[in-house]
């Protein structure tokens, strides 16, 4: 029975998800370029890229658990790797983020909405 209730309530998690599946623009706060993040879940796990300041696609992963939006994005930035961190709330059709570098010296707004 215990287990019942327990596959009961991951399903209903997963039903309950946000669906960022597919493409979404914004722009970073304090940037003059649009940013693509282009997704894809599959249960709470999340995978797709996400737009460099060049334009250049970079892999990114994270999870999904209702609306919170939790992400990484391996980048660049003036030729050493970053890692990037997003996070925030999902809706049908706006994502609200912030992206902060994983040491946490900067950080930015990015809404992006879907297209």
């Amino acid at each position: 029975m215990l287990t019942r209730i327990i596959v009961l309530i991951a399903l209903v998690a997963v039903l309950l998800a946000a669906d960022v599946t597919g493409k979404w623009k914004g722009q970073i706060e304090g940037q003059d370029r649009e940013t693509v993040l282009t997704l894809k879940a599959e249960g709470s796990a999340v995978t797709g890229t996400m737009s460099d300041p060049e334009g250049k696609p970079r892999n990114l992963k994270g999870t999904i658990d209702g609306d919170k939006v939790d992400l990484t994005v391996d980048s660049e930035w003036q030729g050493n790797p970053v890692k990037l961190l997003l996070k925030g709330t999902a809706s049908a059709d706006e994502l609200k983020l912030t992206v902060s570098s994983e040491n946490g010296e900067w950080s930015a707004g990015l809404t992006a909405k879907r297209q």
